[in-house]
């Protein structure tokens, strides 16, 4: 067990000897616990486990667990210029924007699920884990990619068809708003909301007049 786990503690503490404020504040708390800062990191994370599992707010947890940091991941793949690292998010991202939908339906079920956080935060950290066959890589080869591609021509048919009434319910609400701003009532209500205007302004400059003369009183 522990030979299979080495190589995983040689990228943590890779990763803490990095220069950056987490590892200024883990250096700093070693300095004042004594306690190495391996320990640290590997307490939180069996803590934050426990929480997951057993934790008020473990829904949020997860969430923000599972989605700040591959946004900021994502944000470091977008500035890199390798292409790989994209590939690897965007593959991420569809899944995870997948798994949400369904559990958005099946809500009422998973809800019944004994520490279902804890296994959703498991299934999205095997996802995002940085090795060549991830989880996000095994569903969208597997499961998300053949049914996309045999799917691909109805989908573009369905998005096309929303789009166009998207466009026409714009432009009609468009063609109706023109339509009223040129008819006497549009211009009658434009010419009271410039007179309200012009009178609101008013009354302020008077009030702001009448404050300078108080102070210039004092």
């Amino acid at each position: 067990m522990s030979a299979a786990l080495a190589p995983y503690m040689e990228k943590l503490d890779a990763a803490l000897a990095e220069k950056n404020v987490v590892t200024d504040y883990l250096n700093l708390a070693e300095e004042k616990t004594g306690l190495p800062k391996r320990n640290m990191v590997l307490g939180a994370i069996a803590l934050t486990f426990v929480w997951l599992a057993i934790g008020i707010g473990s829904s949020l947890l997860c969430s923000v667990v599972c989605f700040v940091y591959p946004a900021y991941k994502s944000f470091k793949a977008v500035e890199s210029p390798q292409g790989d690292d994209d590939t690897q998010w965007l593959t991420y991202w569809i899944v995870y924007s997948t798994f949400n939908i369904l559990e958005y339906f099946a809500d009422l079920i998973l809800f019944w699920i004994p520490m279902y956080n804890l296994l959703k935060c498991l299934f999205l950290l095997w996802c995002m884990w940085p090795i060549p066959n991830n989880g996000a890589t095994v569903v969208y080869t597997k499961i998300l990619r053949p049914f996309l591609l045999k799917n691909e021509q109805k989908i573009d048919a369905r998005l096309e068809k929303v789009t166009g009434k998207v466009n026409k319910y714009v432009e009609d609400a468009q063609r109706e708003a023109t339509a009223f701003a040129d008819s006497s009532a549009g211009q009658m209500l434009a010419a009271a909301g410039t007179q309200v205007a012009a009178e609101t302004a008013s009354k302020l400059d008077d009030a702001l007049n009448e404050a300078s003369d108080k102070d210039k009183d004092i």
